[in-house]
């Protein structure tokens, strides 16, 4: 590559939005090494176990109100062809958003009455919620679509460490649960109504009621990535579910921190598949084969590395856990090694599913490919988990996950398939 080419490079969207979201997942990955090891050993196994849980099935409404539109929107807004344009997905999103996050309070309030959760359960939702108002007021989306990250990463960036530094001047033993809850829900609620008043203030994108068609074609076009949403969200959470309903409190604390290694360490690579997710569905508009290659590229530069990082984990598994948990913990580590394989697949499926069956339009393909994934991940679950308890749901996920993978693999060979054959009917018709 010439000097030339690495200047345009370094000087482009691309690496500046790269840089400020590497900047902040820098923080999102140092905020949890910094409070982790410190709160499971001050709130106790049982009590990380109830935040664990409540904060999992928090989870689930908290992919309901994001819908498909941290995808289908910033792909919108990257394409879109005047702020106008700009401002009416905007409005209709955020309608959208605000709408579900209304309908899903109710429906967690509901979901409590049901299966009769605790009074300490219960309390730790209510608080937790507030996450979700946070993110259905956070436009992430729109920054990434307009690759402009610089706003929303100061804004996160100052808000994770006012609540990192607040834990660690109240959270001082197991009773303090609550209080943890509201500090660790703070960092999206506050950076929520902030970046409302930046996309007003500062990008000059003002919010207009919507008609009920824009908001009902946000839905639509959103919904075959929400549905894939909600499925990567029972892949990472489903484990825990399980153990909330069938094991101890203490099971669920101890999956739930070792779960959190892999878990971090997969977000220092996630900047990448959101800057480049943008900057690839531009090369899907020319070709399908030209988008293709720029994901292999970069695939080939990202998995190595990936690799290696889990050989390491793994060779030391006993050592990081004991390190970052304490000897409550660390009989337990051998969970770490499935969970590790796990994590690598979750990152190559990224590239397959995202990156190449998204990226290029094909959601249907994508929701799909995760419709098996699903499938495997309840029956392994459930059989595993009964078979071999914690380890059994970790296996689980290791399996579900390389399922997804050969899935995905699946359907980028019947993608690339129809445009082969579409490109040659072309060539005749030319001729």
């Amino acid at each position: 590559m010439s000097v030339s080419k690495i200047k345009i490079l370094f000087s482009s969207k691309v690496m500046k939005n790269g840089s400020w979201l590497y900047i902040l997942q820098i923080f999102n990955t140092l905020a949890p090494l910094l409070t982790l090891p410190y709160i499971t050993r001050v709130l106790g196994a049982s009590q990380f176990g109830v935040f664990s849980f409540s904060l999992n099935l928090i989870g689930y409404f908290q992919v309901i109100v994001e819908y498909g539109f941290n995808l289908s929107g910033s792909r919108k807004v990257a394409v879109a062809r005047d702020k106008e344009e700009v401002e009416r997905i905007y409005s209709a999103i955020m309608t959208s958003k605000v709408i579900l996050c209304v309908a899903t309070f109710f429906l967690m309030l509901l979901i409590c009455q049901i299966l009769s959760v605790n009074e300490m359960q219960f309390i730790s939702m209510i608080v937790l919620y507030s996450m979700v108002i946070g993110l259905s007021l956070q436009q992430t989306w729109l920054f990434q679509g307009m690759q402009d990250m610089k706003y929303i990463t100061i804004i996160n960036v100052f808000a994770r460490t006012l609540s990192v530094i607040l834990i660690f001047l109240f959270v001082k033993e197991p009773s303090d649960i609550y209080i943890y809850c509201l500090l660790y829900a703070i960092t999206f609620l506050l950076g929520g109504i902030i970046s409302v008043i930046i996309i007003k203030n500062k990008l000059g994108i003002a919010f207009h009621i919507p008609s009920i068609k824009d908001v009902k074609t946000e839905l639509q076009d959103g919904w075959y990535i929400f549905t894939t949403s909600a499925m990567t969200k029972v892949f990472s959470g489903f484990g825990i579910t399980i153990l909330g309903f069938t094991s101890t409190e203490s099971s669920v604390g101890i999956f739930s921190a070792i779960q959190k290694i892999p878990i971090i360490i997969s977000m220092m690579f996630a900047p990448i598949g959101q800057v480049i997710y943008p900057y690839i569905s531009k090369y899907y508009i020319e070709s399908f084969e030209k988008g293709i290659q720029k994901v292999k590229k970069i695939s080939m530069v990202i998995m190595p590395i990936v690799v290696i990082i889990c050989i390491i984990l793994i060779l030391n598994s006993k050592y990081v856990v004991n390190l970052l948990f304490g000897d409550s913990y660390v009989a337990y580590y051998v969970l770490l090694i499935p969970l590790t394989l796990w994590m690598l697949l979750g990152i190559l499926n990224n590239f397959l599913g995202v990156q190449i069956v998204v990226a290029s339009g094909h959601e249907k393909e994508y929701s799909i490919a995760f419709n098996w994934g699903f499938i495997s991940l309840i029956l392994f679950n459930v059989a595993l988990g009964f078979i071999w308890g914690l380890y059994g749901i970790a296996v689980a996920a290791l399996v579900a996950e390389l399922v997804l993978t050969l899935a995905l693999i699946y359907q980028i060979k019947k993608i690339s398939k129809k445009f082969r054959e579409e490109n040659k009917l072309k060539l005749i018709d030319m001729k």
